[in-house]
């Protein structure tokens, strides 16, 4: 009976943290969408190139997600709208394949529809 007790106690303990893991990887999500509709925003007025703070936003933010394959030197800051955008996209990718590691990525769709 204590042993019964003793495993749904970290049953419970492990499910809270896995809560706990997956909204703080959605809050990111959400911040990189905010940053993202900002640099769209950009892109629809012509801007070409990312102001200061939205690139030090951007680099906070990249910290904070998952790395990517050591390979992958395009996952960095970069000073272009359209160019950074997709280093966001790819780092939103991380973040679900992070939350979920079960979830299929656009990646494996691509490769699968081939």
């Amino acid at each position: 009976m204590l042993d019964k007790a003793n495993e749904e106690i970290r049953r419970a303990d492990l499910d809270s943290r896995r809560r706990e893991r997956a909204e703080a990887l959605s809050s990111v999500v959400r911040a990189i969408d905010d940053l993202l509709f900002a640099l769209e925003d950009l892109n629809l007025r012509g801007v070409d190139r990312v102001p200061a703070d939205l690139r030090q936003r951007a680099g906070r933010l990249l910290e904070l997600v998952p790395p990517p394959e050591p390979e992958d030197q395009s996952f960095r800051v970069r000073y272009r709208v359209v160019p950074l955008m997709d280093v966001l996209f790819h780092a939103q990718e991380l973040l679900f394949t992070a939350r979920d590691p079960d979830r299929i990525s656009s990646d494996d769709e691509l490769d699968s529809a081939s």
